[in-house]
Order: structure tokens, then C-alpha cells, then sequence
């Protein structure tokens, strides 16, 4: 198959890409190999002063100072100037001026026979230096090669032809292994390219996903954070409704919370309060609980002779079917509680509720029994209503799990007990004053908050008491120890 027009461009781009790269390197040790000739060549003015016959070492001097000069200039011009296509010609330079002069030196010293040819083999090594290719390793090093032969064929004196081929199988083995040498070094570099292209475009591509990812990222936590001001607003305002003040608070693990919990004055002198939790937390568990929500409203509100149990039956049916159509696995616990003058009347299964009475002073646990939100299809056998007496000044207290089950660093859980003790504590101070200090109990003691926490209180009033006299508590379930 041909390559589309896409992949020959994205192709001829690598090829520009890689251009661009080894000519950069080419560029840098040229450079090098410049600088290397600045020093080497008046360094061996040092051999010269013991090879050299005196009438030729000042000669030869001379000519090491040009070349010397000529290499430092060319070394500036290398180090201000910036890679270029052109760029190997340096490499060029510097071989053929060093060569070059080597090759002078041998013709001045007699021709093929003179030994000092042995340098040239160090002219041709610099292309092991090089990083270009291997047209331009043999290129520089045969043209090294012939500039010996040529000067020396012309001007050179008489020489042996076995002293020549020597010198001759010197040099062609340096110019094979300088070839071989560069073309090896090509193909690595060649590689080393394309594997740091391909990690390049990696990190590029991880980048541009890591960008992708907190964008969508803030975009869903901005959502979230819509939902859960949603969720929030649909919170009631604590307040007094008939003979009761009630408070709530609830503190969510996730940006929205599972908790559920409402105070409904439904009129007609009717008021209901509801606490529940939905299994788990977030989003999901948010929209159940919302549903709830919506459901209860309209229920007490359109129909004023339903009682608790029959309201929770009403919304087991609603939310059974939603959860069924969400293809969510998700249950609920969840008490209805209706506020009468003389106590409450609670249906369904939840959390047992707490009872501070003013005139014993001591906490009582009312059991509470009953079945799900979301488990059965009719919940009319397994709830009942159930009443609970309240006097003036007695507050109840309606608490979801993540209150009794939060745990210290050692696993202990915060329980039902420190949660009585700690209501006991604050029973009589004003109602918002009284849930900080038990949320603030529980935020002390847990490690982490791994589950939402609601607390529900609700007081009658001490003047609805006085003008209905005191209540027996018969009707009181399961009191505390």
C-alpha cells in the first residue's frame, strides 16, 4: 500500500527534523575537531625540534603556525555561527589544511620515503570524530589520502616501492576503518533520532492528555460542585414548625452526599420531619435521595390522611422503580416521622433514635424497626407506625450511620454510647448550638470522614407541654439502660 498524503508528509518532516538535529551535531564537532587541530599542530613542533634536520625546523614552524592560526579562526567562526546545511564543510577544512600540511612536510623531508606520512593516519581519524555520513567519511578521507600521493607524485624525490606500499596499506586500512566507523555511527544516530522523536511525541501526546484530562477534570468538578450547591439548597432551614423547633446539619464525604433529611410543613397544621441514608455516596446517591425527596413533598402535601407507613409504602414504590430504571444498585434507610402535639409518629428503618427527657435528665434508645426503601416491592406487612411520646422539653435525636460508625486511627468506632453521652451533654443548649458540638465530638475522634453524617434534632417546645400537661411514655419501645 502507497502512503496517504499525510504520512509522506509527517515523513518528510522527520527527514527535515533529523536534518536539522545532525547537522547541529555535525555543526558541534566540527567545532571540536577544529579545536583539537588549534592544539595538536603546535604541540608537535615538540617532535619536530628532535625529527626535523635544523635548516628545516624553522621552515616547518612557520608552516605550523599558519595552519594553527587558520584553525583558531575557524574555531570562532564555528562557535558564533549556528548549525547549517553547509555546515560539514568545516570538517572539510580542518582535515585537508592539516593533511594538506603534512603532506608539504613529507614532500620538504623527501618525498614517499620520509616517515613523517604517520600523521596523516591522525588527519584521517578525525573522521571517527564526525558524526556525518559515510559519503562524507570517505570523501574527506580518500581526498586526504590523494593530497599525500598527488604532492608526492609531482614534487616528492626518488622512493623505494615497498617503503610506499607500507605507507600506502597504512593509510587505506585508517580510511576503511574511518568509513566503517562512520557508517555505523550514522545508523546509530539515525536511531537514537527517531527513539527521541518517538519519546518526544510521547511526552507531547502525555501532555496534551494531561491538559485534555484537567480540563475535563475542572469541568466535572465545576459540575459537581453545581450538583452539590443543588443538593444543598433543597436542604431546609432549621426552624420552628408547630410545637417543635428543629434543626439539621449534614457534612458530605463526596462533593454530593447520600444523607437525606427534610422538614416539611405541609399545612393544615401538618408537619413531617424525614431522615435517611441512601447505600453509598456521590452522584448516584445524590439523585436517590433528591427522588426521595420530591416524592415525600408531594405525598404529605396532597394527601393529608396519609399516615407515616403509608407514605413510606407510597415512596418504596416510586424509588423501586427509578432505581430499577437507573440500573443502579441501591437501597435506602429511611424513617418518616410525623410531629404531633403530643409525640411523634415514625415509620420505616433507620437508625435508632435518641430521646433526652428534661424531667429524668437521661438519655432513652427507641428501637427502631421496619424494612428498607428499595429492597421489596411492598413494604405494607414489615412497616408499622410507631409512636413516641414527647414532653415539654424533651429533643429527639435523628442520626444517619457515618455518625455512630466513624473511626479513630486505631478502627474503634465513635458508636451509639459516646453519641448518647454527648447528646446528654448538650440537650439543653439551643438546638444549632448543641449539633456543632456533637459534629465537632465526632470530627475529633474520627481519623478520616470516609461516609456522609447528618444530625436531626427536634424539641417540643416548653409551652406546648405546659398547655397539654405531661405525656405517658408507654408508648416508648426500647429505653436505654
Amino acid at each position: 500500500m502507497s502512503a496517504g498524503p499525510s504520512q509522506r508528509a509527517r515523513g518528510a518532516d522527520d527527514r527535515t527534523r533529523f536534518e536539522r538535529y545532525q547537522d547541529g551535531l555535525v555543526h558541534q564537532w566540527c567545532g571540536t575537531v577544529a579545536l583539537l587541530g588549534a592544539v595538536l599542530v603546535p604541540v608537535f613542533v615538540v617532535l619536530d625540534w628532535f625529527m626535523l634536520p635544523p635548516e628545516a625546523f624553522e621552515r616547518f614552524a612557520r608552516f605550523r603556525g599558519i595552519v594553527t592560526g587558520i584553525a583558531a579562526v575557524q574555531v570562532l567562526v564555528i562557535r558564533f555561527t549556528r548549525p547549517r546545511r553547509l555546515s560539514f564543510l568545516h570538517g572539510y577544512a580542518t582535515t585537508l589544511l592539516v593533511g594538506g600540511m603534512i603532506a608539504w612536510m613529507t614532500v620538504e623531508l623527501g618525498g614517499f620515503d620520509s616517515s613523517y606520512y604517520a600523521g596523516l593516519n591522525l588527519v584521517v581519524a578525525a573522521n571517527l570524530l564526525l558524526p556525518w555520513r559515510t559519503f562524507h567519511a570517505a570523501l574527506n578521507s580518500i581526498a586526504t589520502v590523494l593530497a599525500y600521493v598527488v604532492l608526492n607524485a609531482l614534487r616528492g624525490g626518488p622512493f623505494h616501492v615497498p617503503v610506499l606500499a607500507n605507507n600506502l596499506a597504512f593509510l587505506i586500512s585508517m580510511v576503511v576503518l574511518a568509513i566503517t566507523t562512520a557508517s555505523a555511527k550514522y545508523d546509530l544516530i539515525r536511531n537514537e533520532f527517531a527513539a527521541r522523536t518517538e519519546l518526544l511525541d510521547a511526552n507531547a501526546s502525555l501532555e496534551r492528555s494531561r491538559v485534555e484530562l484537567k480540563t475535563a477534570r475542572d469541568a466535572l468538578w465545576g459540575e459537581m460542585e453545581v450538583a452539590k450547591r443543588i443538593q444543598t439548597s433543597l436542604l431546609p432551614e432549621n426552624r420552628r414548625v408547630g410545637d417543635y423547633e428543629v434543626a439539621a446539619r449534614m457534612l458530605t464525604a463526596d462533593e454530593v452526599g447520600g444523607d437525606y433529611y427534610d422538614i416539611v410543613d405541609a399545612g393544615e397544621g401538618r408537619h413531617w420531619i424525614a431522615i435517611g441514608d441512601v447505600s453509598g455516596h456521590g452522584v448516584e446517591s445524590g439523585l436517590v435521595m433528591m427522588m426521595t425527596q420530591t416524592s415525600i413533598l408531594s405525598l404529605v402535601r396532597e394527601n393529608p390522611a396519609l399516615t407515616p407507613a403509608q407514605v413510606f409504602r407510597e415512596v418504596n414504590g416510586v424509588l423501586l422503580e427509578n432505581i430499577s430504571r437507573l440500573r443502579a444498585s441501591r437501597y435506602m434507610t429511611l424513617n418518616v416521622v410525623k410531629l404531633r402535639g403530643d409525640g411523634l409518629t415514625l415509620a420505616g428503618k433507620h437508625q435508632d433514635v435518641l430521646v433526652w427527657r428534661r424531667a429524668a435528665g437521661r438519655v432513652e434508645v427507641v428501637s427502631n424497626e421496619g424494612c428498607w426503601i428499595g429492597v421489596i416491592e411492598d413494604t405494607g406487612p414489615h412497616v408499622a407506625d410507631q409512636a413516641i411520646p414527647m414532653a415539654a422539653g424533651d429533643v429527639a435525636l435523628f442520626y444517619t450511620d457515618g455518625a455512630t460508625e466513624a473511626m479513630d486511627a486505631r478502627g474503634d468506632m465513635f458508636g451509639e454510647d459516646r453519641l448518647a453521652a454527648a447528646f446528654a451533654r448538650v440537650a439543653e443548649r439551643p438546638l444549632d448550638e448543641a449539633l456543632e458540638t456533637l459534629l465537632a465530638e465526632i470530627g475529633r475522634f474520627r481519623a478520616e470522614q470516609l461516609d456522609d453524617v447528618t444530625l436531626l434534632l427536634a424539641r417540643m417546645a416548653p409551652l406546648a407541654g405546659e398547655r397539654r400537661g405531661r405525656v405517658p411514655m408507654s408508648a416508648v419501645r426500647t429505653p436505654a439502660a
